[in-house]
């Protein structure tokens, strides 16, 4: 397919340039930028034509599918104009800013034809992976609570401090979790509860973001961004009833999800007690027959999500992520706005 790529600024240049020109089936045939010099740097490195206008570039080339990598400012336009130009899109996170806008993508897709796919890599990364096999192994039992925490500390200074571009922690690393935590548990939010700070991004938006989604099965999903915060960590928890998963290094000191749960059947049965009187008093201390298990992540293969890209666009395969749950994911951030 004939792909052109809008914006080669980080995401553009250090992953979605790339990722065009490694896969089979996909073809680089234009860059969009408005700074002459990266339009020059691509040309050298990949032999490809530049423009500084879109729309210019979507009339001359006409091109079968069109990456967007710019600032979610110009999202709606841009994959608008794509989409009735006759492209399929593959955006990048979030899809937009706000739900009215959204709405109008998803209409556009609707009256072209067209397919969209919201660039959520998160679903395919080895964490996610990972995280989705000890799930689906029941071996932690029926989920009550997962937990995505992103600690650091950056004084961000870039259009992504700044509300009216579409920046903040919420559009930002919000999007990516809020889908991420989604599509590990296949369950639909139910309530929302969100609460957001500023303090130390240089710019307006909020760099501190704290998500807390209640699903219809009750299971509790926290989301914990924090990036002002002098520790640095990143985890995914995951908690059932017979046991946790949680993110740690193994034995050689190597990534891996720690896997700590029992068989229920191995337990001895246990009634409660209504007695006032400690038994003894004593503690209880109920001895548990743990069952511990690693998975070094770097055993885990990550999906291919441009493949799976280019097989959803060509015919071959399902969308990575059906529009429906990039709205849902557009209007968990809408309702976090608000509170």
């Amino acid at each position: 397919m004939r792909t052109a790529l809008i914006g080669l600024g980080r995401i553009g240049w250090q992953l979605h340039i790339k990722e065009i020109t490694k896969h089979d089936g996909l073809s680089l045939c234009a860059v969009v930028d408005l700074n002459p010099s990266r339009l020059e740097e691509a040309k050298e490195l990949y032999g490809v034509i530049g423009y500084q206008d879109y729309r210019e570039m979507l009339e001359k080339e006409k091109p079968e599918m069109v990456v967007i990598a710019s600032p979610t400012v110009f999202h709606e336009k841009q994959a608008i104009a794509a989409l009735r130009a006759g492209a399929d899109v593959l955006l990048d996170k979030p899809m937009t800013i706000g739900m009215e806008s959204a709405r109008r993508i998803e209409e556009a897709v609707k009256e072209t034809g067209r397919k969209l796919v919201v660039f959520q890599p998160h679903r395919s990364y080895v964490l996610a992976v990972a995280a989705k096999q000890i799930i689906s192994s029941g071996k932690l039992g029926k989920l009550f609570e997962v937990n995505r925490i992103d600690y650091d500390y950056i004084r961000r200074n870039d259009w992504q401090a700044f509300k009216e571009f579409g920046g903040g922690m919420l559009n930002n690393f919000g999007a990516h979790y809020i889908d991420q935590l989604l599509y590990l548990t296949g369950e639909k939010t139910e309530h929302i509860y969100c609460t957001m700070k500023k303090i130390a991004s240089r710019g307006d938006a909020e760099d501190v973001v704290r998500i807390i989604l209640t699903t219809e099965e009750g299971t509790v999903l926290n989301i914990d961004i924090n990036q002002a915060c002098a520790m640095y960590k990143n985890d995914l928890r995951i908690c059932g009833e017979y046991g946790t998963a949680w993110v740690d290094r193994d034995k050689d000191g190597k990534q891996a999800f720690h896997l700590k749960y029992y068989d229920p059947e191995e337990l001895k049965p246990l009634e409660a007690s209504r007695k006032l009187e400690a038994e003894g008093r004593s503690y209880l201390s109920e001895q548990i027959a743990w069952k511990e298990e690693w998975m070094p992540l770097a055993a885990v293969e990550p999906d291919d999500f441009y493949g799976k890209c280019r097989d959803y666009f060509s015919g071959k395969g399902p969308s990575p992520v059906p529009v429906e749950e990039t709205l849902e994911v557009m209007r968990i951030i809408e309702e976090c706005e608000k509170t």
